[in-house]
């Protein structure tokens, strides 16, 4: 029984801040309550105010880039000469190995070998014996 109380308890627990998410988040049934939360807020703190804040549906994004950090040889694509960028990515197209070639180098490669072999013995133990 406790487990369940429990367990109801970190959902209801967790479901609060989910709830907080809403548009409508506040104490109080205006518009403005959600943003004043007692006093000193928009609208003088009074809670029958009309004033709302609200961010545009549409932010503009803004993605600038002034430095970076990391291997100094590497440089974003828009710094580079056209030329620059078309033997780069002449470079990147470059023919890959399949997946067949791959397996058949892997499977032709020598594989190292353990020292130890495991055997079983008359009572059906494993015993390791020192590979010849």
């Amino acid at each position: 029984m406790k487990k369940i109380l429990g367990i109801a308890a970190m959902g209801l627990l967790f479901s609060i801040p989910a709830y907080a998410q809403g548009r409508s988040f506040g104490v109080g049934s205006s518009p403005g309550a959600a943003l004043n939360f007692g006093g000193g807020g928009i609208g003088g703190g009074s809670v029958g105010g009309s004033s709302r804040v609200q961010l545009p549906a549409d932010l503009p994004a803004q993605f600038t880039t002034a430095a970076y950090s990391g291997d100094q040889s590497f440089a974003p694509s828009s710094f580079l000469t056209f030329q620059q960028a078309v033997e780069e990515g002449k470079l990147e197209s470059a023919p890959q190995k399949s997946v067949a070639q791959v397996a058949a180098e892997n499977q032709a490669a020598a594989k190292a070998k353990s020292r130890v072999a495991f055997v079983q013995d008359a009572r059906g133990n494993v015993v390791p014996v020192p590979r010849s």
